[in-house]
């Protein structure tokens, strides 16, 4: 099998946004199915991606061992301008080689930037996995005057951008 035929890819647009006013959330908005490791998926129907809060950051580990992301740091203007503020975090979407092959899901965050840079591929974290499917991505920039703790402040938050990208039909990722 050739790798276009291997590639893990979303088959449908995922739809990703925010779950609604005033939510910490990610949301799939639309029904998607997508490929991992040659296997088609089951249908994923709408629903809440897991918090934001569960986010690991992709290796090398500082002492070896996944961190979980805590906060992203703010740049409104009063701090240096290497201040890292924005983030970019993959939903991934793993494809277990059971019968069922019920899909779970997960997010990778790779590691912050200063927002006076643009982001690249090279700050978007990727699955190791072979069963596995970046199914799309939050881009986060933070120019409040806080922290931005993922999973408890709220995506449309007064200062925060979030920008959400769906990794549909892109076959060479």
């Amino acid at each position: 099998m050739d790798d276009l035929h291997a590639s893990n890819s979303c088959l449908a647009n995922p739809g990703l946004a925010i779950h609604g006013s005033a939510s910490p959330l990610v949301k799939y908005a639309n029904t998607f199915n997508f490929k991992a490791n040659g296997r088609f998926s089951p249908a994923v129907t709408t629903a809440d991606a897991p918090s934001l809060a569960t986010a690991t950051l992709v290796a090398p580990f500082p002492n070896g061992t996944a961190q979980v992301v805590s906060s992203l740091a703010f740049d409104d203007g009063t701090v240096p301008a290497t201040t890292n503020s924005c983030q970019f975090f993959t939903l991934v979407a793993t494809l277990p080689y059971t019968e069922a092959g019920t899909p779970t899901f997960s997010w990778l965050a790779g590691a912050p930037f200063p927002k006076h840079r643009q982001g690249n591929s090279g700050d978007i974290a990727r699955p190791s996995g072979t069963n596995q499917c970046e199914i799309g991505y939050v881009y986060v920039k933070n120019e409040s005057s806080a922290l931005f703790i993922p999973g408890t402040t709220n995506l449309d938050a007064t200062g925060i951008t979030v920008t959400y990208s769906n990794n549909y039909a892109n076959y060479f990722a």
